[in-house]
């Protein structure tokens, strides 16, 4: 009893300084930002900033992740995007929520890119490629495109994986496509893979190259 209630003792108060360190890094971020931009942290959660924008914009829409679909045992329909034509609100690191607007397919581009005769590049990944919490033009795809001054296409989505690229690429590859460049992040790209393959609808990617969802036309 005595070993135990040391112990307890010392994992609580343990725990209670990693709290303490964690509020005063958060705290030292609020007035870093407040300093360099002049502006309050934006503290509100996802939900709170969605039915506050809904006041003003009818059309903003909260992003989902295609992988949210793999905990739906029963479904018709795998997305492999967002809405198309929105206002989507994305997540927040570094003291704002980023948004952008998605393109005819709910993914984030300028829809022209879609239009331009020759692509030179098609970005498949995860939140890296996604533009994870930044604006445009500091998303990988915008900087590609100023650096390059080429077409860049945007296929990344937060969260997913081998599996999801993979079926991306199967549903929305332009045959304009002259390079196509994954992003692969080794700390989790490879997770799961065995589970999420019980998933029916992406299995077929795999057993199946004729299978298609037709997202294109499903939009």
């Amino acid at each position: 009893i005595f070993s135990f209630s040391v112990l307890t003792s010392l994992y609580s108060f343990e725990t209670y300084l990693l709290f303490l360190e964690h509020k005063s890094k958060i705290n030292n971020n609020f007035e870093v930002y407040k300093k360099e931009t002049g502006k309050e942290y934006d503290q509100r959660s996802k939900i709170q900033i969605y039915n506050d924008l809904k006041k003003t914009d009818e059309n903003i829409k909260l992003m989902v992740y295609p992988s949210t679909y793999f905990e739906k045992k029963e479904i018709d329909l795998f997305p492999l995007s967002n809405i198309s034509n929105s206002k989507t609100i994305y997540c927040n690191e570094n003291g704002y929520y980023s948004i952008y607007e998605s393109d005819r397919y709910g993914f984030n581009n300028p829809d022209k890119e879609w239009d331009q005769k020759e692509i030179e590049y098609m970005l498949i990944g995860d939140s890296f490629v996604h533009g994870g919490c930044v604006n445009r033009p500091y998303d990988i795809a915008s900087v590609l495109r100023n650096l390059s001054n080429k077409s860049v296409l945007n296929l990344g989505f937060a969260d997913n994986g081998p599996l999801l690229e993979f079926a991306t690429l199967r549903e929305f590859l332009e045959p304009s496509v002259k390079k196509i460049l994954w992003v692969y992040y080794e700390g989790n790209d490879l997770l799961k893979i065995k589970d999420k393959l019980s998933n029916k609808i992406i299995a077929k990617y795999l057993t199946d190259l004729s299978f298609s969802q037709n997202l294109k036309g499903k939009q």
